[in-house]
């Protein structure tokens, strides 16, 4: 079956914007301009732009001094792309559990060599929020989002960027599977203790020992899943248009404490 022509034109506006060096922000051709640099019908070049803007390359402005704009696709299209072929194969959210507690230690070992002294501040920051927000007794769910924070930090201080859209695709889908779950104290606490000892052994450069703190982090969120939400496990998240994620099993951090 040939491929559509939208499509090909699609990847040939792809290629430009890389051979080209466009960065976010970089306008793109008017609709108009592209009909003739590319010898495409209108209808045509308005859905590879479709396409391009749903996988994140582009986004569509409106109005007067609108059109497309390049911008950097972010980890939520991998996740939406994950899930929509976790759904097709019936593979239940434990695969998920498995594959980020097999790679994010890899991953903190690999930061552990390349992580950059802004980065390192940035994970202490989290930390310190943490700290203030526990001991404020505050009910916020920036807890939870401090908590992926430190995480998504050490992905994009891996260098590598196949780890640092994976890392954060599987953080995403575990994120969305939190909403309107409530923890306790101890459970903070807990995670704080974990990423200190994280922290530490990534000022030291210790790989080794960055590695064995994240995947004591993961093997006791994991338990305590297998414990509490055994059946969840099994279930297969179901894809949404948007990336909406739903699940009941609440975010590593909550497994060490109740």
């Amino acid at each position: 079956m040939p491929t559509k022509s939208s499509f090909l034109l699609a990847e040939t506006i792809l290629r430009d914007i890389v051979r080209d060096r466009l960065k976010p922000g970089d306008p793109l051709p008017a609709e108009r301009i592209m009909v003739e640099k590319y010898g495409m019908g209108r209808t045509t070049v308005r859905e590879a732009l479709r396409l391009l803007e749903y996988q994140g390359a582009i986004q569509i402005k409106q109005g007067l001094n609108g059109g497309p704009i390049v911008q950097t696709p972010n980890s939520s299209h991998f996740a939406s792309t994950i899930l929509f072929l976790m759904q097709m194969q019936r593979t239940p959210f434990r695969s998920i559990v498995e594959v980020r507690s097999a790679i994010e230690p890899m991953i903190c070992q690999l930061a552990a060599e390349r992580i950059s002294r802004e980065a390192l501040d940035e994970l202490q920051r989290t930390i310190v929020e943490m700290h203030r927000i526990v001991d404020e007794h505050e009910a916020t769910p920036e807890f939870n989002e401090l908590n992926t924070r430190f995480h998504n930090v050490i992905a994009w201080s891996s260098g590598n960027p196949l780890f640092q859209y994976l890392a954060d695709s599987l953080l995403d889908i575990m994120d969305g599977a939190v909403v309107g779950v409530s923890y306790s104290e101890r459970s903070e606490r807990g995670v704080i203790v974990a990423h200190e000892s994280i922290l530490a052994a990534l000022r030291e450069r210790d790989g080794t020992a960055a590695s064995e703190a994240m995947q004591q982090h993961l093997d006791d969120w994991e338990a305590y899943a297998r414990r509490r939400y055994p059946d969840a496990l099994d279930q297969v998240i179901p894809w949404t248009w948007g990336g909406g994620y739903r699940a009941v099993i609440p975010p590593a951090h909550t497994a060490l404490g109740k």
